[in-house]
């Protein structure tokens, strides 16, 4: 069944960063906006203290308790009809007004303290005006005067619209160069899976590569690891099957040979012959179906008591002429199954019985997440070229001694397949074969 699909990495990607570009830009744009507009702003409010102090400067007490002003302010912008500058000293008739205001009059409030207070009001030709208002206080005068001026905010409102249609255009172009870059940046970023595609294609296709062999970023690399990880684990398994297949067919040699010889020859006890070889083909396929094919790294099995038994069981085959000391701790644990673990030390323990003068010794420890199981024996160990055939597949070193000559290549095959190996050494006076397999937890309780 094909694997359902979602919105693609690239996509995501894309639209992510579309999304976070967008959202940035307009918020850069509008904060741009109101930070012009604050600046233009308080460039008004500071013209509009200017003219403030200007006509605060240009008045004066007279002798009846009064005020006048010296003359009319000289500034350009006050003269001219409904320039949007104005301003007004004073209430009611004693009022004075700037010529700007022609006549009409400025909306005024009432200032309450001698503050100043700022408004925005409606000029004669329907302008928006900022204003500002305060009470000036003169020696001599008796009353405080009320001063309003106010300038038009039209060319900040347009100068501010102008900037930011001006900074919109501007982020625009950014945030498509922005969008450009973040395209580029994805397709480079993901040109890692492209290239695992092309690896994985290539598996397939049954070449014999692995992703080890090509440089990755550190975010890829373990990923890749884990592929070669499970590439050698598959191989490992299909080479255990292959090896399982060549194991039953090699022993089902010898019954068929015989059942054949029994076709040729004339006699009654056929039957009888028939039916042990079938038993015994009958046994070694049960035997390799159950143990020869499966590898299952993610079972724990705890090594103690699969040696203590193997012990007790050729402590009864061998009688009196060997003596086997077992020595293994009980928390050590192999990473696989008990059937592969049986299987590869009842062979060993097997071989060294049958070659021991008076004694073997199973004994075990763990380092770094591995578990080494030796098995020694006081026999007359074995020469150098000898150990080499000795794993390989369906070879007898010794035709005295029973059996197919398999043990050691099965052995070495079910250690490989748990990428582990089998190491064979002599000692001192006798015969090491050494295991080196996945360790696994502890399992509590054990």
């Amino acid at each position: 069944m094909s694997a359902r699909r979602v919105l693609s990495l690239r996509w995501r990607l894309w639209l992510a960063g579309a999304l976070g570009v967008a959202i940035s830009a307009v918020i850069a744009g509008g904060l741009l906006g109101a930070m012009f507009e604050r600046s233009g702003q308080r460039a008004l409010d500071s013209r509009l203290d200017d003219d403030f102090a200007t006509l605060a400067g240009l008045l004066e007490a007279r002798a009846d308790g009064g005020w006048q002003l010296r003359r009319q302010p000289a500034d350009e912008r006050w003269a001219r009809v409904f320039s949007g500058w104005y301003w007004r000293i004073g209430d009611g008739e004693t009022a004075v007004r700037s010529r700007s205001l022609w006549d009409d009059e400025l909306v005024a409030h009432d200032v309450p303290g001698n503050a100043a207070v700022w408004s925005v009001v409606e000029g004669p030709r329907g302008q928006q005006l900022r204003m500002r208002a305060q009470l000036l206080r003169l020696p001599g005068v008796a009353e405080p005067i009320p001063v309003h001026v106010a300038g038009d905010r039209g060319d900040v409102i347009a100068e501010t619209r102008g900037f930011r249609q001006a900074a919109m255009l501007a982020f625009a172009g950014a945030a498509a160069a922005l969008l450009a870059l973040l395209a580029w940046q994805i397709e480079w970023g993901l040109r890692p899976l492209r290239r695992m595609r092309g690896i994985l294609q290539r598996v397939r296709n049954g070449d014999d590569v692995r992703f080890g062999a090509e440089r990755w970023p550190a975010e890829a690399a373990p990923l890749a690891e884990q592929i070669d990880d499970l590439l050698d684990e598959h191989a490992r398994r299909v080479a255990r099957a292959r090896h399982a297949a060549e194991d039953l067919a090699h022993a089902l040699k010898t019954p068929l040979a015989v059942l054949s010889a029994e076709a040729q020859r004339p006699g009654d006890d056929i039957a009888g012959v028939v039916s042990t070889q079938v038993q015994r083909m009958r046994g070694e396929v049960e035997r390799r179906l159950a143990g020869g094919f499966a590898v299952d790294a993610r079972q724990r099995t705890p090594i103690a008591p699969v040696a203590d038994a193997l012990c007790g069981l050729f402590a009864q085959t061998a009688g009196d002429r060997v003596t086997l000391h077992c020595e293994v701790a009980p928390d050590l644990v192999f990473a696989g199954a008990r059937e592969d673990l049986e299987e590869m030390l009842g062979n060993l323990v097997d071989n060294a019985v049958k070659w021991a003068r008076a004694q073997v010794r199973i004994h075990a420890s763990v380092y770094g997440g591995r578990v080494r199981i030796a098995v020694d024996d006081d026999g007359p160990g074995m020469q150098a070229e000898a150990m080499a055939q000795a794993l390989q597949r369906g070879v007898r070193l010794d035709s005295r001694m029973p059996g197919h000559g398999l043990g050691l290549s099965i052995v070495d095959g079910v250690a490989v397949s748990y990428d582990g190996t089998l190491v064979l050494e002599n000692l001192q006076g006798g015969f090491r074969a050494l295991l080196d397999l996945p360790a696994g937890a502890p399992i509590s309780g054990a």
